[in-house]
């Protein structure tokens, strides 16, 4: 989507995980090598995605863009928004969803549960 000699910006896909889980398969991290675009190191993520989230993903394309990227997160300067695709419509065009989440770690694998106890 954007490349310059700092950052490189793609669209990932939902369904690939950005880094190799636990039972292994196909990730994002083993294709970064190709995505060097003449420079001596594979880029980075400057961020995560979960698996089944598809969107833009930024990539450092060397220690320093990665640490510029990294301040910027750590410090709330870059704004994410996420969509979803849902059947029906909302009351209204605009709104927040506010309930407490917390991780649940079942044998299959962790999800992420609405509960009281949960963060805000």
């Amino acid at each position: 989507l954007f490349i310059d000699g700092d950052v490189l910006v793609i669209d990932k896909p939902a369904g690939l995980p950005v880094h190799a889980g636990p039972k292994g398969g196909p990730n994002l991290e083993q294709y970064l090598d190709a995505l060097r675009f003449g420079l001596p190191r594979a880029p980075a993520l400057a961020h995560r995605l979960d698996r089944d989230t598809s969107g833009c993903l930024i990539l450092g394309r060397h220690p320093k863009a990665l640490r510029k990227a990294g301040i910027l997160f750590s410090s709330g300067r870059v704004d994410k928004t996420y969509w979803a695709v849902v059947e029906g419509a909302p009351p209204a065009d605009a709104g927040r969803v506010a309930m407490a989440l917390k991780k649940e770690t079942p044998k299959q694998g962790w999800k992420m549960i609405i509960a009281k106890d949960g963060q805000e």
